[in-house]
């Protein structure tokens, strides 16, 4: 009862500004339709030559109300023009019925023809309009809609905080890869519709793009705002019915708000509901508020990714090595490449550039830098199988496998040197294209590894499927070995799934002896870590291997 007072309170300035239009509108033609007849009275009456005059104010009620418009005034006038009206003033001469029932008809023809056209062409731009604010596919209000909306709002403000909320369905890739684009698009559809239905905060719900939607939302603040985030993401990710199954997506929202400046345009409303939503997907958060914060983040990430790609052609950019060793006869047995970024002030922490330049298809051109590099290393054999690794782009490229192939073709370098490591995280995202990437690899010699094992949500299935020759087991699982009975049961069943699938084993993050000695007891066959040498340069390892085997 409380939403509907307060929705009629709110519509009723709009009514009574309509009505008000209305009366106004009204009123002025009838003043129109009464000057008209005055004109043709004090030209002579109707022999004279003002007659049809009468035909402006109904031509005028046909475009303002249509049919019913112009009949309605047409018959006033004719009634006007008939019997309250001499055929000539001056002698008083009365007007025969058949001439002003002729002449009535003639208005009532004119009424209903110029209504019966102003009704098909307003029902026609009636139509236009919704075409132009509707997605056809979802039958939901389109982005265009969104901006005119907003606009409208802003330009009669409310008390509280407007807000754009977006809705971004992350999954809606597999989601189509399983049932289609036409169901995925009623997909869209009922979840607008769902959401209208469960919150009704939201003013409306709009499609914004293939896998997102917008909405309008006004709150008594910030808080209340990020209760209505929080409520939203629980809405989205609930299941729904489409055609009879159950279906459900996994939502991310981003919402953007003005801040102490007041109401800003629609477009950065709109702009800050998508700088806060790539923050919310890129950090894996269920929704994300804007702040002037995030703007400053994302302009230094696009000037960092600049500034990377001109110093990838300036030669700036090196691969550091960390020798891996048996943990049973504790000798080097590889060795991980890992690129570092030697700039003008200093090394830059990988994990700076990194994660931005894997969002980017700059991580192409960074891929094939470390294949040319960790190729040219690995035949030279000072420490192989050299380990490198695929970013999750990488693995929808065909011709980096092609590269790495061909490299070890034309420099002769063996296969068996070279090894490959993906996250599981990155396997899952699109195992069957890594399957088959991978295989390809396995079929020329080359080695394949898991990377950060226990971090990611790998099916048993798929890894059961994937041509891997290596395990490696998350530094975090390996930290509390030395004190923890289930830590040790844990990674002991790790290590045994591995060797049950064929898989050798490697430890990373080992930076104790005893947490060594517990993973050689366990089976573990190979360790890494700052126990033995953090990653180095080429000609620093060189060295590392002189000293080792001058000690062993």
């Amino acid at each position: 009862m409380n939403a509907l007072l307060t929705r009629v309170t709110r519509e009723l300035p709009s009514v009574q500004s309509r009505w008000l239009r209305h009366l106004l509108k009204s009123v002025g033609l009838l003043a129109l339709l009464w000057g008209c007849w005055l004109l043709v009275y004090n030209t002579g009456g109707a022999s004279g030559a003002y007659t049809y005059v009468m035909l402006l104010p109904v031509l005028l009620a046909a475009a303002a109300y249509g049919l019913a418009g112009g009949l309605a005034m047409a018959l006033a006038g004719s009634l006007l023009i008939g019997p309250f009206m001499p055929l000539d003033v001056a002698d008083a001469t009365a007007q025969p019925l058949e001439h002003w029932l002729v002449r009535g008809g003639v208005f009532l023809m004119v009424g209903t023809v110029a209504g019966g056209l102003f009704d098909f062409l307003r029902q026609a731009a009636r139509k236009q309009i919704r075409a132009a604010r509707v997605d056809s596919t979802s039958g939901l209000l389109n982005q265009t809609a969104l901006k005119h909306d907003l606009g409208v709002r802003i330009a009669n403000p409310e008390a509280g905080t407007l807000a754009v909320v977006l809705v971004r369905a992350t999954d809606l890739v597999e989601l189509v890869d399983v049932i289609g684009i036409e169901r995925a698009d009623r997909v869209m559809g009922e979840l607008g519709d769902h959401l209208q239905r469960v919150c009704p905060e939201l003013r409306c719900v709009y499609r914004f793009s293939t896998s997102e939607l917008a909405c309008i939302a006004r709150t008594r603040g910030h808080r209340e705002l990020k209760r209505l985030a929080r409520r939203v993401h629980d809405v989205a990710g609930t299941s729904m019915e489409v055609d009879d199954a159950p279906v459900r997506i996994e939502p991310a929202l981003g919402i953007g708000h003005a801040g102490g400046e007041g109401e800003i345009q629609p477009q950065e409303y709109i702009r800050r509901a998508r700088v806060a939503l790539r923050r919310a997907i890129s950090g894996e958060s269920k929704w994300v508020t804007y702040e002037p914060a995030l703007e400053s983040s994302g302009g230094e990430s696009m000037q960092l990714i600049a500034r990377a790609e001109k110093a990838l052609e300036r030669g700036e950019f090196e691969l550091h090595y960390q020798p891996k060793l048996t943990l049973d006869r504790r000798e080097p047995a590889g060795a991980e490449a890992l690129i570092r970024w030697r700039a003008s002030d200093g090394l830059v922490a990988p994990g700076a550039f990194m994660p931005k330049l894997e969002n980017t298809s700059l991580i192409q051109s960074f891929t094939q830098f470390v294949l040319r590099t960790a190729t040219d290393f690995a035949r030279s054999g000072i420490l192989v199988p050299v380990s490198i690794n695929f970013a999750p782009r990488n693995l929808a490229d065909d011709t980096l496998v092609n590269e790495l192939i061909k490299g070890l073709r034309e420099t002769g370098t063996p296969p068996e040197h070279m090894e490959i490591e993906i996250t599981e995280s990155t396997l899952m995202r699109e195992p069957e294209t890594a399957i088959r990437l991978l295989s390809r690899l396995r079929d020329h010699g080359v080695g394949v590894s898991i990377d950060d094992f226990g971090t990611g949500y790998s099916s048993f299935a798929y890894l059961r499927r994937l041509p891997a020759t290596n395990l490696k087991i998350d530094r975090a699982f390996i930290r509390p070995l030395e004190g923890d009975g289930k830590s040790r049961r844990l990674v002991l069943a790790m290590i045994e799934a591995a060797h049950s699938l064929d898989m050798s084993v490697t430890a990373e993050g080992v930076e104790t002896e005893a947490q060594a000695t517990i993973l050689a007891e366990l089976g573990c066959e190979l360790g890494q870590g700052f126990l033995w040498s953090p990653a180095l340069p080429g000609d620093e390892l060189r060295a590392w291997l002189d000293r080792w085997r001058s000690t062993t």
